[in-house]
């Protein structure tokens, strides 16, 4: 009778734990980013540029990466959109630096266009080892009365490891990536400069 019980529980456990494994739920499609803050130095001389920011999403792909999951592409999409994202960190930047932002593009003297040319993390992934690469890359142009200015900010970052990628390890490179580029962009003095120099 105890031998038939064992044999009963066995099969019982097995049969749960193939079950669990069929239904196991599809990993979440999005990843969640927040970028830094700025801890920049407030110019009040920044106040005489009156600035219109528009922020494009040129990349190919909506997607901010992929990989096969069940014998099919599995995409995942990035919280904020990389679009509403970069448009919070540019103006953060630029505020905290000074400057003011145009409620209405027919207010302002100075243009900025960011451009999000990549914001993605490719895999490579084998049987034994994984390798992510996350590329996040943007073109800033200022755009006055007085002229055009053009800069290239952006970052690529790489992780390799054992076995399958898993969500938390292509987000964990693409925010390594995002951070080092929010870092330049709170940084960087040039753009600041341009908007000085081309503005009305």
């Amino acid at each position: 009778m105890t031998m038939r019980f064992t044999k009963l529980s066995l099969i019982s456990l097995f049969s749960s734990a193939v079950l669990l494994s069929a239904c196991q739920s599809q990993p979440s499609n999005t990843l969640t980013f927040t970028p830094p803050s700025p801890s920049v130095q407030f110019n009040a001389a920044n106040q005489q540029a009156v600035l219109n920011i528009l922020t494009r999403d040129v990349r190919q792909q909506p997607e901010v990466s992929s990989y096969v999951y069940n014998e099919k592409i599995f995409k995942l999409f990035a919280k904020p959109t990389p679009t509403a994202l970069f448009d919070q960190v540019i103006k953060q930047d630029l505020n905290a630096k000074g400057f003011r932002i145009a409620a209405t593009p027919a207010q302002s003297n100075t243009n900025v266009i960011v451009n999000i040319n990549k914001f993605y993390a490719d895999i490579d992934q084998g049987n034994l080892r994984y390798k992510i690469t996350a590329n996040v890359q943007l073109s800033v142009q200022v755009q006055g009365a007085k002229g055009q200015f053009n800069k290239n900010i952006g970052s690529s970052r790489t992780q390799e490891g054992a076995f399958k990628a898993s969500n938390e390890n292509i987000q964990k490179v693409l925010t390594q990536a995002l951070q080092e580029t929010v870092k330049s962009i709170y940084q960087d003095q040039d753009i600041a400069n341009a908007i000085n120099r081309y503005s009305n």
